[in-house]
């Protein structure tokens, strides 16, 4: 006992000592410590006991602590797979914010809500399907599963009405997809985006809440007429703007990218395997006054207007439609150019084979008036096959030009004279069946 309270007793003593030796320099050591051995000795009980208490109280509270750390710190390592509702509450047990991206466990559940028993709130939360899937026709049941752990936002806090903290789910899922969206800016990823709707000028979509807007030029390799075939759509593309405005970002995508991309590479391939005289199956794009344009594996070709069929057609929007898939031949390549000419009529039986035995002289046959010239008109057998009335062969009186006597699009009989198939020509005549 005297031995610890001359050890408690040191720390005043040493104190009163030193400053006497500051005074007192040149005092033998011995001397000095004689005077400090008597006056702890000098101490009463009275006091000790007292010094004890002070002494004692201190130490316990210190070690209430070196044993309460080690275990705060194993709370703390401890995965919340593995924790309790209690020390979860504890983790997270601090004032709830605007904002707040907070997590929870679903005790509630239908269709279209659900209630989040919240972990560090004094309340629940309320989840609705639109505030959690981008997806109007989803049911929330589908999502989520009672006991299911959320991690959502806080956007709006109780109010005198309405107990429960409401939360969204895509505020979260949008502060994350904004990096996504950020990461593939100018480079060839893509990313799904689903249509929502046209608009002047182009298309707006959404990828994760975020609204991309894909101008009308960046829809398609080809100029799009309706716009509207897109909406609904889930389409791939790439980003090619990202600006900062206001709070929010203004992002461009572009589906014509990558399907530029794509289509050059299927074009360098197609053009190595392209022969004259090989059939395929190609798809009309565009429609012209000329012709049409076909595309076989990426490459385009031009369909004439002269062949598509062997008989007479005043354009080709009369026979073809976009979008049609039709057989086509190769007439005609040019791999240096990039040009490839192609024809359906070639693939058709050429009605002038046999011609004399499908309409043998002096035969009575049916025609249509299709066309007039100053010295006949031209009376159509059969699709490809137009025989010529001479005008001497229009009536058994005179005739000035054809047109007094017949009208585009009459159906009339007429009367084989000749039938030539090297030279491909029928003669005929009208006032032989008057």
């Amino acid at each position: 006992m005297n031995d610890e309270m001359r050890i408690d007793e040191n720390t005043p003593v040493l104190e009163e000592t030193t400053n006497e030796a500051a005074v007192t320099q040149t005092a033998p050591v011995e001397e000095t410590a004689a005077p400090v051995a008597e006056e702890a000795e000098a101490v009463t009980e009275e006091v000790a006991e007292l010094i004890a208490e002070e002494v004692v109280e201190p130490v316990a509270e210190e070690a209430t602590v070196e044993v309460s750390e080690p275990v705060a710190e194993a709370v703390a390592e401890k995965p919340e797979e593995e924790m309790t509702m209690e020390e979860l509450m504890q983790k997270y047990d601090h004032p709830v914010r605007m904002g707040q991206i907070i997590k929870g466990k679903v005790i509630q559940l239908d269709d279209k809500e659900a209630i989040i028993a919240l972990i560090g709130a004094g309340n629940d939360g309320k989840l609705a399907l639109d505030e959690v899937s981008f997806d109007d026709s989803a049911k929330l049941t589908d999502l989520m599963s009672i006991g299911d752990e959320v991690e959502a936002k806080i956007i709006r806090r109780p109010i005198e009405n309405d107990s429960f903290y409401i939360l969204s789910v895509k505020e979260v899922q949008r502060e994350a997809s904004k990096d996504e969206l950020l990461a593939v800016l100018g480079k060839d990823e893509t990313i799904p985006a689903r249509v929502k709707e046209a608009v002047k000028g182009g298309l707006v979509a959404f990828y994760k809440g975020h609204r991309i807007f894909i101008p009308a030029s960046h829809v398609d390799v080809n100029s799009v007429r309706d716009l509207k075939q897109f909406v609904g759509q889930e389409i791939d593309i790439n980003v090619i703007e990202a600006e900062e405005r206001r709070g929010s970002t203004r992002i461009v995508g572009s589906r014509k990218k990558h399907m530029l991309k794509e289509k050059q590479a299927l074009e360098g391939k197609t053009w190595e395997e392209l022969e004259v005289d090989q059939v395929h199956e190609g798809r009309v794009e565009r429609l012209t006054d000329f012709g049409a344009f076909i595309s076989i594996n990426g490459v385009d070709g031009l369909l004439h207007i002269s062949e598509i069929t062997h008989g007479k057609i005043p354009k080709p929007s009369s026979v073809l439609k976009v979008g049609d898939m039709v057989q086509v031949k190769i007439i005609g390549i040019d791999k240096e150019n990039k040009k490839l000419s192609l024809s359906m009529k070639a693939l058709q039986e050429d009605p002038w084979k046999n011609i004399s035995e499908k309409y043998p002289n002096e035969s009575i046959v049916l025609g249509k008036v299709v066309r007039f010239t100053d010295f006949g008109a031209f009376i159509e057998l059969e699709p490809g096959v137009d025989g010529l009335a001479h005008i001497s062969q229009l009536s058994h009186a005179r005739v000035e030009k054809p047109s007094d006597v017949l009208t585009i699009g009459d159906i009339i009989k007429v009367m084989v004279l000749d039938s030539n198939e090297k030279d491909k020509k029928v003669s005929l005549s009208v006032k032989a069946v008057e």
